[in-house]
C-alpha cells in the first residue's frame, strides 16, 4: 500500500509542484509604494556583503491602551531594503501584540538605509529588525 501512494505522488503530484513553482505570483494587491516589488536580486547578508547603515529609524507609536495594559515586548520584522534604501516586504517574523505589530511595520517601511554593498555596487538584501516596546518607570 506504502509503495502505491509513494508511486503516485511521485507520478502525478510532484511534476505538478513544478508547474506550480514556475507560474508568476500575483501582483501585490497593495499600492503603497514600499511594499512594490523589488528589481534584481535580493541577497542575505553575509561574506562578500556589506550590510546596509541606518540613516533614519522613526519610533512606532505605542498607544496609550498598550501602556495601561502593561503590554511590551519584542517584534522583529523581516524586510527587504533595496539598492536605494529604502524598505520592502516588510512582514512580521515574531509578534508582540497584533495592534504593535502594525505600529512597528508602518514605522519600518519609513526607515531609511545607506544600501548594502557588494563588490563596490549597491544591492538589495533580506534582514530582520527587532522593534522593542518597553515601558519606563
Amino acid at each position: 500500500m506504502f509503495v502505491r501512494i509513494f508511486v503516485f505522488c511521485a507520478v502525478f503530484l510532484f511534476p505538478l509542484s513544478a508547474v506550480i513553482a514556475q507560474q508568476k505570483p500575483d501582483k501585490p494587491s497593495s499600492t503603497d509604494e514600499n511594499d512594490a516589488a523589488v528589481q534584481g536580486p535580493v541577497f542575505d547578508i553575509g561574506p562578500g556583503i556589506t550590510p546596509p547603515k541606518p540613516i533614519l529609524i522613526p519610533t512606532p507609536e505605542y498607544p496609550d491602551f498598550a501602556r495601561r495594559q502593561g503590554i511590551r515586548g519584542k517584534c522583529v520584522l523581516g524586510l527587504i531594503v533595496d539598492k536605494d534604501g529604502r524598505t520592502h516586504d516588510v512582514h512580521v517574523i515574531r509578534s508582540v501584540d497584533k495592534r504593535l505589530d502594525q505600529n512597528a511595520i508602518n514605522a519600518a517601511k519609513q526607515y531609511k538605509f545607506s544600501p548594502a554593498m557588494k563588490d563596490g555596487k549597491p544591492v538589495a538584501v533580506r534582514m530582520s529588525v527587532q522593534v522593542e516596546f518597553r515601558l519606563y518607570n
